[in-house]
């Protein structure tokens, strides 16, 4: 059975870090003759401050080009991709990775109630034009649903 420590004697005994490295960081070869030189305890960084969510901007990699081609991110750039998941679903634009046309009507279901969700979900921040604009797109999504389903049979 081993004998436990207790935490100072733990603490204590520490570790200890050889460097087995062949080379000097200038390059030239250890010889066995030199001892290792004793490794220097490291400073831990000081602790991230923490930025508020809305402070954090998303940082593109440096390697890469930003797209030019996508739209603004707005409430409306958002419905409409969800619009446009809801229409391949329906099958009225060819899924993007067959490049045919797909009927999936539970997806297209879920996806439309997702945009009702937020229709509900924002009432009162949205603007005018948003609001109008979730007013006018959800009874053509509806329909558009109905039309499909109707079709498939």
């Amino acid at each position: 059975m081993a004998a436990e420590h207790s935490p100072e004697e733990q603490e204590e005994k520490g570790f200890i870090v050889s460097d087995k490295r062949l080379f000097t960081p200038s390059g030239e070869r250890v010889t066995d003759a030199s001892p290792p030189k004793p490794a220097e305890p490291e400073t831990p960084p000081p602790p991230m401050r923490e930025e508020p969510a809305a402070a954090q901007q998303p940082q593109t990699p440096p390697t890469e080009a930003a797209p030019q081609d996508l739209p603004p991110v707005d409430f409306a750039a958002f419905v409409m991709m969800l619009t446009n998941n809801v229409m391949v679903f329906l099958g009225q634009v060819p899924n993007p990775l067959t490049q045919q046309p797909q009927v999936d009507l539970a997806q297209a279901q879920h996806t439309i109630d997702v945009i009702m969700m937020l229709r509900e979900k924002t009432r009162g921040n949205l603007t005018t034009e948003e609001d109008s604009f979730l007013q006018e797109l959800l009874p053509q999504l509806q329909m558009a649903y109905v039309q499909a389903k109707q079709q498939v049979g």
